[in-house]
């Protein structure tokens, strides 16, 4: 589904907003994860496990209307711990209880700053409910990962100014049309153009001129 999207125009990208979310939205399934919420000593969520390993998920529900275009996910963050880091930022696109479709995965490289917000760019079209994923790999106990601004850039009812766009587009071709073909009728175009007779003639002439 990203790779549907992938021109926007600047007119429509003006049209941008910036949906500002909070990491405390996160949960989990996971019950070796352990998430501590915003205290006073400390702002952000912290997410630790009782159990290292590379498939550590935690979910947050973004509340994007429908027929909008999500272009961007920010997550700022900070970790402890120099093998623990953010492995994947994903987004799914659910109706059915039973039945969920990937249609954003990236892989966040290993490299990313101890302290740093991680982007991640996308073309994802809201169809229905869509589930915002980070994967995580713990390498020990002793690590933790800190969570905290989550920025959702989209395009506010995106399909229907795209379906507004194409209109004003076949429009103006129709004008063009109608235009071009008003020329082509027009008598005062034709003045200096020869008739079939003056050409018949002129082809006739040149046979003389070569006997």
């Amino acid at each position: 589904m990203d790779n549907n999207y992938e021109h926007i125009s600047r007119k429509l990208l003006s049209k941008g907003e910036s949906l500002m979310l909070h990491s405390l939205g996160f949960v989990t399934g996971d019950p070796s994860i352990k998430i501590d919420y915003p205290y006073v000593f400390h702002p952000g969520l912290q997410v630790t496990v009782s159990e290292p390993g590379d498939a550590k998920w935690i979910y947050m529900m973004l509340p994007v209307s429908r027929g909008s275009l999500i272009t961007n996910i920010k997550i700022a963050h900070h970790r402890i711990g120099l093998q623990s880091h953010i492995m994947l930022i994903r987004l799914i696109e659910q109706r059915e209880p039973i039945f969920a479709m990937v249609v954003h995965n990236e892989i966040i490289e290993e490299t990313v700053p101890d302290t740093c917000v991680i982007s991640s760019p996308c073309r994802v079209m809201v169809e229905n409910s869509i589930l915002l994923k980070v994967c995580m790999n713990f390498a020990s106990t002793d690590d933790m990962i800190e969570l905290g601004m989550v920025e959702v850039s989209y395009i506010p009812h995106y399909a229907s100014l795209l379906r507004l766009k194409k209109r004003e587009v076949e429009t103006e071709f129709q004008k063009e049309d109608s235009l071009a073909g008003l020329f082509s009728n027009s008598p005062s175009l034709n003045l200096n153009r020869p008739s079939l007779m003056k050409l018949f003639l002129q082809k006739k002439r040149k046979k003389k001129v070569s006997f």
